[in-house]
């Protein structure tokens, strides 16, 4: 790669944290897009700084293994370094010409209160491990964090007193996200008994075993070990607790512009999909309880779990 090319790539990475507030994965993750790009476009005499948009639909003809959902990165990638090139004034192609690819739009998964209540309950509370992880999956499932938000969650973020935890999210925009009855009496227990005895000099809420910050693949495993421990025999992710999260203040009468907030959604049509979430549940339940439907004519629902509470108007 040419020394020309390599010196924008590192000035397009400093924009893309700083400019435009990217996140370090997103960052990461487009340069290794253009990295792939750029190999392919040297096979065939071109460079970063010399490409079409028919280059690009040759290379997503080589490249047919790649899922929609990455396809769709690679073009925001490519995108976001052909405006970089104009405001610098050099020669790039006009980032509209390039097709937008429609991803699907799937629903997400979600567990129901019984589930959430037996998820909850799974770590052992004997233990300073499953002390950690009662706080971890409690905050979870009462402030709808995403996973990355809560892994970076930092001691100084959090206020138990007023029930609220200081977030950054996407874009590095801050919000104040909320917790509840339990989840900050298990953060308290978690801080008082287990936190204290680890490396004071880490400012990181949730600590590992090593004394170090969560991964977003830690967390991961965390949840899907608990989640199998307790008997539910689905996928089930962190991301699977905020869609829980936000769907059942939904089925409990909040109203959607609240839920955009404490999500951090900047679209209200990012949030609208638990919309159709709500109603798929409605549809199970009825297959499921209606006398000409297939489950069981008892209803034998468990108690439910707390649910997280609507912020104070302020």
């Amino acid at each position: 790669m040419q020394k020309a090319v390599r010196d924008l790539l590192d000035a397009f990475e400093e924009d893309l944290r700083v400019a435009s507030g990217r996140s370090p994965h997103t960052t990461q993750a487009y340069l290794l897009d253009l990295f792939a790009f750029a190999r392919f476009l040297g096979e065939h005499g071109l460079s970063l700084l010399d490409f079409s948009p028919e280059d690009v639909t040759h290379y997503f003809a080589h490249r047919e293994d790649l899922a929609m959902r990455s396809r769709s990165r690679v073009l925001s990638a490519i995108r976001s370094w052909s405006r970089f090139l104009k405001r610098r004034g050099l020669p790039a192609i006009d980032p509209d010409t390039l097709p937008v690819p429609r991803l699907p739009r799937n629903l997400p998964g979600v567990l129901d209160e019984e589930e959430i209540l037996r998820l909850l309950e799974a770590p052992d509370p004997k233990t300073d491990e499953g002390i950690r992880d009662r706080a971890i999956l409690a905050t979870f499932y009462a402030s709808g964090l995403r996973v990355s938000e809560l892994a970076e969650l930092t001691l100084d973020r959090l206020n138990l007193n007023e029930e609220q935890i200081r977030v950054t999210g996407k874009g590095q925009k801050e919000r104040v996200a909320f917790l509840d009855g339990l989840s900050c009496a298990r953060l308290r227990l978690y801080l008082e008994r287990v936190r204290p005895s680890t490396n004071t000099a880490e400012k990181t809420l949730f600590l590992t075993r090593r004394q170090t910050g969560f991964t977003r693949q830690g967390l991961w495993l965390l949840i899907k070990g608990y989640a199998r421990q307790c008997g539910i025999d689905r996928s089930v992710s962190p991301h699977t607790l905020r869609h829980s999260f936000a769907t059942h203040l939904l089925s409990h009468g909040m109203d959607i512009r609240s839920i955009q907030i404490l999500l951090g959604h900047s679209d209200i049509q990012t949030t609208e999909i638990y919309t159709h979430v709500d109603i798929r549940m409605l549809a199970e339940d009825l297959a499921k309880y209606h006398p000409r439907g297939k489950g069981p004519e008892k209803d034998g629902q468990a108690p439910s779990p707390s649910l997280p509470r609507k912020p104070k108007p302020r």
